[in-house]
């Protein structure tokens, strides 16, 4: 007959077997949904944060030529004039290239801008081409191209001119290579309205290496990069080299099957045998910004978390194996304890407390519990922290800022809302970079980022670009908001720091009666900023010349 010493040990033997078993896979089976859904999510997060920042930049390009194009509609007196009149046609056309030098030269990237109008309309060719040089980073004229001399179909020549003007607004142009000024580049073109009647376009060219240069810098794991394609997912660019197999690796998604903004896929596909993983988002020019890694990478954390918890299983049943003999009631309480801890821990519930104070193979076991718990505890508040804080600064980034602005909205369309929002744009920081190195356009950024946080509150403050910040604050009013923004411009001015520091802010508060968007709202802010800049930016350039003279 055996003992009940025996029986119990064996009873305990195959309860810690099962257990292990069960509470093993279980391990696996959630440390694999785990895994695999953070990691997707945080390529997508990548992904749609560097896909916000590519659209920003786009966005503000869009930006210029439709203040260009809405100035030349709104201070155009008459198609009429504009025919007959060769003086003011002169002088409407100065107007515009002034302008148009003005948002060409605050706008990133810029090769070129003009305005052309209907031949038809002026009789001959009329218009400006403005390209920079390369040396002096100054816009010159260039000879227009004859728009009487081509086709409106074709497109190679004139579909600058044409695609706008039949699509009846304003278009991006995928990446062509320009053999007149040696460019690659992308256009955005804007046609320009009289009355209902179409007299001509504005548009602006954007050297592609701009883009390029952003996506070559996306890093992901250890091996992961960006990419782009245009819109029938056809690579435009790639710093690593692709074999023509692409699209057909990629298993022919077709673009009506690339993720939306919020989605959590990614899309497998093979090239020379490896297995890759890869995370999409639509650009605003009709392009994708893509972002991909190696599945041996993105499954390497997942294989030793696996590793990790096949080896405390067999440890646990070791040790359980070797006390049990000896300690049955001792056992007992400990056991229920790590047992009900096991259960949190196999529904994906790492924070358990065990509180075994045993100095033996059982307070060795629920040491081991709880340092796992607490290493995946971490790695899940880790990847949590890289969605909503912006790396370089510690602030909110792009992606809490959508967010939250997202919430705002709501509140607009329950009738709640009661917000004001500041726009920052910091001064000189791409002379900085290119003068004395990235690392003092870091120290730069982060002046701009303190100075926020302290004087709005972190909670408040986001980076939306690389030199832009936004501020978002609820229950405030004019004059408070207004009062904080001059802190704001006070504090940054004294702030120590190794190079000159400043920034244009400009501000706006919601209007219940007048802003019927949170859009409407920013575009204030946005423009007084705009406004702010030029005039310091027209002081200094005085201020040099004073001191020249």
């Amino acid at each position: 007959m055996r003992s009940i010493q025996t029986k119990i040990f064996f009873l305990i033997l195959t309860c810690i077997v099962v257990s292990s078993a069960i509470i093993g896979g279980i391990g696996i089976f959630i440390s694999e949904i785990t895994v695999d859904s953070d990691s997707a999510k945080i390529m997508n997060l990548l992904c749609s944060e560097k896909a916000q920042e590519l659209n920003s930049t786009l966005g503000r390009i869009e930006q210029s030529v439709d203040i260009v194009t809405q100035y030349a509609a709104d201070n155009l007196e008459s198609t009429e004039k504009l025919a007959s009149d060769r003086d003011y046609l002169r002088s409407y056309l100065d107007e515009l290239r002034a302008l148009g030098m003005t948002a060409a030269e605050k706008t990133e990237g810029a090769v070129t801008y003009y305005v052309r109008f209907d031949p038809e309309i002026t009789g001959d060719n009329q218009g400006f081409f403005m390209v920079r040089n390369p040396q002096s980073s100054a816009f010159e004229a260039n000879e227009l191209t004859d728009l009487l001399l081509y086709s409106p179909d074709d497109v190679e020549h004139v579909g600058w001119y044409y695609i706008p003007l039949q699509a009846e607004k304003a278009v991006w142009l995928q990446p062509y290579y320009n053999k007149n000024i040696d460019v690659y580049m992308i256009s955005y073109v804007s046609p320009i309205y009289k009355d209902g009647i179409a007299v001509g376009v504005a548009g602006m060219d954007i050297d592609f290496s701009y883009l390029t240069q952003f996506t070559d810098s996306i890093l992901l794991y250890e091996t992961g990069y960006g990419y782009l394609t245009d819109s029938d997912l056809n690579v435009v660019h790639s710093k690593i080299s692709r074999p023509s197999s692409y699209k057909t690796s990629l298993t022919a998604y077709s673009a009506e099957e690339v993720p939306v903004l919020d989605s959590e896929r990614v899309y497998d596909y093979e090239i020379d045998g490896n297995k890759m993983q890869t995370a999409l988002r639509p650009l605003d020019n009709g392009m994708y910004l893509a972002v991909a890694a190696p599945a041996s990478e993105i499954d390497r954390s997942k294989n030793i978390l696996i590793s990790n918890i096949l080896l405390c299983s067999c440890i646990i049943s070791l040790i359980f194996i070797i006390i049990s003999s000896g300690i049955v009631k001792k056992m007992i309480r400990p056991l229920k304890e790590l047992d009900a801890a096991a259960k949190k821990f196999a529904e994906g519930d790492f924070d358990v407390s065990i509180t075994a104070d045993t100095k033996d193979e059982i307070g060795t076991l629920a040491e081991s519990f709880s340092e796992t718990a607490d290493r995946l505890k971490a790695q899940m508040d880790y990847i949590n922290s890289l969605a909503y804080t912006d790396s370089l600064t510690g602030i909110n980034n792009n992606t809490a800022y959508l967010r939250d602005t997202a919430a705002l909205r709501t509140d607009i369309e329950k009738g709640t809302a009661d917000f004001a929002v500041a726009v920052i744009d910091v001064n000189g920081l791409k002379h900085i970079n290119d003068t004395l190195g990235h690392e003092k356009g870091n120290e730069l950024i982060n002046a701009a980022a303190n100075t926020a946080s302290e004087v709005f509150g972190r909670e408040n403050t986001y980076r939306i670009g690389g030199d832009e910040f936004a501020v978002l604050m609820k229950n405030t009013n004019a004059e408070e908001f207004r009062r904080l923004s001059e802190k704001y411009t006070v504090t940054l001015e004294a702030h120590k720091c190794s190079v000159p520091v400043s920034a244009a802010i400009g501000t706006a508060v919601y209007d219940q009666s007048s802003d019927g968007s949170f859009e409407a709202v920013f575009r204030r802010a946005d423009e007084e900023m705009y406004k702010i800049k030029a005039e310091m930016k027209s002081y200094n350039e005085n201020a040099k010349q004073s001191l020249k003279e």
